[in-house]
């Protein structure tokens, strides 16, 4: 749950006013951001952003609004170029959905991949994606 002040307001509706009253753009997501893009600051935080130029105070918040965006990103570059995935695919078995978010997935490689059983690679991958999901 996103800190608040005094006024009530999250880090991000701090945030956003304060590109308002200077006349900056918003960038979409902005609002949305989960705590992770702002190191979970609270809104008095927006006051130290403040003593920013505008230039850099508009790309702190583009860096926050694309945090979702990024992670994304690399969650599916993970789970693209995974060899659990990559040997379901070859299997032409079905992968349960992409993760949400980059998570540690740790499996023995003990046993060559070629040498698991169809339920043995659906479960891990099932496995990583409730983790990266939840």
């Amino acid at each position: 749950m996103p800190r608040t002040t005094g006024t009530g307001q999250s880090f991000p509706q701090a945030l956003v006013k304060l590109l308002k009253d200077r006349k900056i753009k918003v960038p979409a997501g902005l609002a949305a951001a989960p705590p992770e893009a702002y190191a979970h600051q609270s809104a008095a935080y927006v006051q130290e952003l403040a003593r920013l130029d505008d230039e850099s105070l508009a790309e702190r918040a583009e860096h926050i609004a694309g945090y979702a965006s990024r992670q994304s990103e690399r969650a599916k570059a993970a789970w693209d170029q995974s060899p659990i995935i990559v040997e379901l695919k070859r299997r032409k078995l079905k992968a349960p959905p992409r993760p949400k978010r980059v998570v540690g997935a740790a499996f023995s490689l003990k046993t060559p991949l070629r040498e698991w059983s169809d339920e043995q690679l659906i479960e891990a991958a099932t496995e990583w994606s409730r983790r990266g999901s939840a």
